[in-house]
């Protein structure tokens, strides 16, 4: 099956919805097609008019995830999947489905991870690939949230990933870590936007040491 949207493990984060279509390891009867066409439509509808299942499986290549009910897989000993992600396949077999753990939920794949993924696709990079130059950012607002620094960042060059580090409650505890998708973004950033106010707060940015 060839996974249409993806789906990242949010700790308490809002479900979304998501679609599956089957690959099949042989040409398709006229039973089975019908078959794959209620399976992709029933899981198209989770998280809407379906409920969410609590299992999920993940690409082996990008480690995107994707909520799938065993169901979904047959009544055999699995079925083949594709990640629309990175174009990779793979066998799933049952008894490797996996269950969310207590307090995650499925929460859907921001756009901008999406956007990045795809970039990798065409630039023939690894899908991971999230930039050449990761900078630490200090001081930064209670009250900032990462599209405000992406905003900001984004004025020195293109922006590969934004992490607030935060609490045990979820709250900011005023660093977080910007990585640049080249390091002459991250040179940039470092000359531009060190004491730059965001938020009502004058950040420090310099090169991460870790």
């Amino acid at each position: 099956m060839v996974l249409k949207s993806n789906f990242v493990l949010l700790l308490l984060a809002c479900i979304s919805s998501s679609a599956l279509a089957f690959l099949s390891l042989q040409a398709p009867t006229p039973s089975s097609t019908s078959l794959l066409k209620a399976v992709e439509s029933k899981q198209a509808e989770y998280g809407k008019s379906e409920e969410m299942p609590n299992t999920y499986v993940k690409c082996g290549k990008c480690q995107t995830c994707f909520a799938v009910a065993p169901a979904d897989l047959g009544n055999g000993r699995g079925r083949r999947l594709g990640c629309s992600v990175c174009d990779h396949s793979w066998f799933q077999s049952l008894d490797r489905v996996m269950t969310l753990r207590d307090g995650f939920e499925m929460g859907e794949l921001p756009e901008s991870d999406k956007e990045r993924m795809e970039l990798n696709k065409k630039e023939d990079r690894p899908i991971g690939f999230v930039g050449d130059a990761k900078l630490y950012v200090g001081n930064i607002s209670f009250d900032c949230h990462e599209d405000d620094l992406k905003a900001v960042f984004e004025q020195a060059g293109v922006v590969g990933e934004i992490s607030l580090v935060r609490d045990d409650e979820g709250k900011i505890r005023g660093f977080g870590f910007v990585t640049m998708r080249t390091k002459e973004g991250a040179k940039k950033a470092m000359e531009e936007l060190h004491g730059a106010n965001v938020r009502g707060r004058n950040i420090a940015v310099r090169e991460s040491t870790n």
